[in-house]
């Protein structure tokens, strides 16, 4: 059998993808770098993994297996999101030392801002190491506010690790 993306004959993998077992994570951006988001992705594709019964190792040489997470940002224009109301609901100066009862009620301003969005698609494939066969692999999508990549790497990953260890079919989409 061919070793890469050509191992999958038919569209099923060449082993059974494990319940478990010792993996190190490598992220590759489009460019190369090694940044927070980086960062940001190996930690949510760590935890996503741990909850599938995987132990996370830092050392490649030592793992069992390698998931390789290909990370892909572009900017897709902009966007409006409503400004969010003060978390008090009152208005700055309240009266200080005042008795009796009171409810508070945000009152939405009206207003909104642009954010920049960003679409970010991200890769996932996982292999025995020093094999280039590739065991289970996934891919998603989503577009969201370029300053939230936090929430969006969690939910790539968690979208993607779902119904592992099942293979998904086609690109997953997240909102």
């Amino acid at each position: 059998m061919l070793g890469g993306a050509a191992g999958w004959a038919g569209g099923l993998p060449a082993a059974p993808p494990p319940d478990g077992g010792t993996v190190s994570i490598d992220v590759k951006n489009d460019d190369g770098r090694y940044d927070v988001p980086t960062a940001t992705y190996m930690d949510a594709a760590g935890q996503a993994l741990a909850d599938k019964g995987f132990t996370i190792l830092n050392d490649p040489d030592h793992s069992a297996y390698v998931v390789e997470l290909s990370l892909h940002r572009e900017d897709v224009g902009t966007g409006s999101t409503k400004v969010a109301p003060s978390k008090s609901g009152m208005a700055p100066g309240g009266a200080l030392g005042s008795f009796g009862t009171g409810a508070i009620i945000p009152i939405p301003s009206g207003k909104s801002r642009l954010v920049a969005l960003e679409r970010t698609t991200l890769e996932m494939r996982l292999r025995k190491r020093g094999e280039a066969v590739v065991i289970w692999q996934g891919k998603a999508v989503t577009v969201r506010s370029a300053n939230v990549q936090a929430r969006a790497a969690t939910d790539l990953c968690n979208a993607l690790l779902r119904a592992y260890p099942e293979q998904p079919e086609g690109v997953i989409g997240v909102p």
